[in-house]
């Protein structure tokens, strides 16, 4: 696949949501258009809950995903992962618990879905940081929120 610019950043307020289904919703919908995608988490236990779900998300079925292994490089086109490792061939990041992701790991991705929390200080601070960054590089931001139990666009840059 080839290395595309960055095209947008969709930046997720999951403070109200059950993350996990809205992960697996989306992850299910990249991969159906052919995307590969990096689940990026903040730490091991959110690797293993997300990992649990995918396999369990659908009674019919599951999300066929691998889990990131020291040493080698993942054949899936889904990767859930603690670090970013630029040996991989994947074009959709989500970014999960407002992590903050350094530019030289953002650069090879088209897309980037970053879900944070906004009642915690941590990841609000980062989700600013983090949309300040990619608006520095006239990257199309989209803030997204829930009312009703919908996801609404809020903002947009």
């Amino acid at each position: 696949m080839d290395v595309k610019k960055l095209e947008k950043v969709f930046f997720y307020n999951s403070s109200q949501r059950d993350i996990c289904a809205d992960i697996a919703w989306l992850t299910e919908k990249l991969f159906l258009e052919k995307n590969s995608i990096i689940i990026f988490c903040t730490d091991q236990e959110t690797v293993e809950v997300v990992d649990d779900f995918l396999w369990g998300y659908r009674e019919d079925g599951f999300i066929p995903h691998s889990l990131q292994k020291k040493g080698e490089n993942s054949v899936y086109p889904i990767l859930i992962t603690t670090s970013i490792d630029n040996g991989y061939d994947h074009n959709v990041l989500l970014a999960l618990n407002g992590a903050l992701i350094r530019e030289r790991d953002w650069q090879g991705f088209a897309k980037i879905y970053y879900f944070f929390d906004d009642q915690d200080s941590k990841e609000k601070e980062n989700a600013r940081s983090m949309w300040k960054s990619f608006s520095s590089f006239k990257v199309e931001c989209k803030y997204w929120i829930t009312k009703k139990n919908k996801w609404v666009l809020a903002n947009s840059r």
